[in-house]
């Protein structure tokens, strides 16, 4: 009987559970839960089909001039094909010698144009750094102390290094704190490193409860880790 009373073990993360002992759901709390359930199916489909056909169809549109000139009419998927096949061209170019000296010209003409300057240097150095080691883009998950002491906020370690002081150098760590609910989004901020505290968490599991703020959230003795000191401290 106890068993009927805990959640379905494979529900998905899915608020699904069984009635209690002695307990039956009417016609109207069956339509209910089965609504809410189905809701919470259909959200993140349905975002991601909504994002995937408006990004298909900006893909998709610059070719318009090309399809109606060659086929006179448009022609759905042409700009999207040509779109991957460009992508491909410029991997080819960025692995061939002469290819890259190619790119190094179209790098230099666009770092000189006024106001699209900044954008493409800022999203170039951007995908820069994610293509390097994905292991160290963000070593580690620890908590910070944001806005102010005693409050803590989630970050992913970017660097270390040192600052010389009187009393002797002293290790700083580099951190990125994602917003809530777009992680692409954040503060970079740089502390002592005895003021961290580490967790036991893995980037994708601080992502997921950056990400839906919470409400998917990890045991609390892998977000406190009572076995793991924090950076700079003893045991």
């Amino acid at each position: 009987m106890d068993e009927q009373r805990a959640p379905v073990q494979d529900s998905m993360g899915l608020p699904i559970r069984f009635p209690e002992p002695g307990k039956r759901h009417g016609f109207l709390g069956y339509l209910r839960n089965r609504l809410v359930t189905g809701l919470l199916v259909a959200f993140p489909l349905v975002v991601t089909i909504f994002f995937g056909r408006f990004l298909f169809g900006l893909v998709d549109r610059w070719a318009d001039p090309i399809s109606l000139y060659l086929f006179e009419r448009r022609i759905p998927g042409v700009g999207a094909a040509l779109f991957v096949i460009m992508i491909f061209v410029l991997g080819v170019l960025a692995h061939n010698v002469l290819g890259r000296r190619v790119l190094r010209i179209g790098d230099r003409i666009f770092a000189r144009i006024p106001i699209l300057r900044s954008i493409y240097l800022g999203t170039r150095e951007v995908t820069r750094a994610f293509a390097g080691d994905r292991t160290k883009s963000f070593r580690r998950v620890v908590l910070v102390p944001f806005p102010y002491e005693g409050v803590w906020g989630m970050a992913f370690v970017t660097g270390e290094f040192e600052e010389t002081t009187p009393d002797g150098p002293r290790r700083l760590i580099s951190v990125f704190m994602p917003t809530t609910p777009n992680p692409t989004t954040g503060f970079f901020l740089v502390y002592p490193e005895a003021s961290l505290k580490n967790t036991d968490l893995s980037v994708e599991e601080a992502l997921r409860m950056v990400i839906s703020g919470g409400l998917v959230s990890a045991t609390q003795d892998r977000i406190f880790p009572r076995s793991l000191p924090g950076p700079g401290k003893a045991p």
